[in-house]
């Protein structure tokens, strides 16, 4: 029992860390004023710009017996934008963050208001817009909400430009 007391002992005073000293540099520091613009440095040359500017999407083509949107129609896809910026955003900013696109839906107006709307054209950055395309066409043409008699009926032309 005495060896085992003795042997705890032992290894808590190795174990144990003594007072060590800290060693300062004691050098005094220079102070004197100095013109920094005088000191040349050694730097390599700096690397060319590797920024791209992508170029800009063209606008859909919209075929010329389809008019452009009434002011009446304008205002209800307006209105509820927040239904063209979720597609966008959730279907192809997620997987491209630097999709940029014009698209140019075709609604068709009935006496009820707004009967249908599709992606009649579209011109996008990458690939990605596709699925912004059936993402529009699943969900607005139940979105934008017209009221009857506002709008004749006919179908009409709505350009939506989407950037970054």
């Amino acid at each position: 029992m005495k060896r085992t007391v003795l042997f705890t002992l032992l290894v808590a005073t190795l174990a144990c860390p003594s007072d060590k000293k800290v060693l300062r540099d004691t050098t005094p520091l220079d102070t004197t004023p100095a013109d920094l613009g005088s000191i040349k440095a050694d730097l390599p040359e700096a690397a060319p710009d590797t920024f791209e500017k992508l170029p800009q999407p063209k606008a859909p083509r919209v075929a010329a017996s389809i008019p452009t949107a009434p002011a009446a129609l304008m205002e209800a896809v307006q209105r509820s934008q927040s239904v063209t910026k979720f597609c966008f955003q959730e279907k192809g900013q997620k997987a491209d963050p630097s999709l940029r696109g014009n698209v140019a839906m075709m609604v068709t107006v009935g006496a009820g208001g707004i009967t249908a709307a599709r992606v009649g054209d579209s011109n996008w950055s990458s690939g990605t817009g596709r699925e912004v395309n059936k993402c529009l066409n699943e969900r607005t043409a139940q979105a934008w909400k017209l009221a009857p008699g506002a709008v004749k009926n006919g179908t009409y032309s709505v350009q939506l430009s989407f950037t970054g």
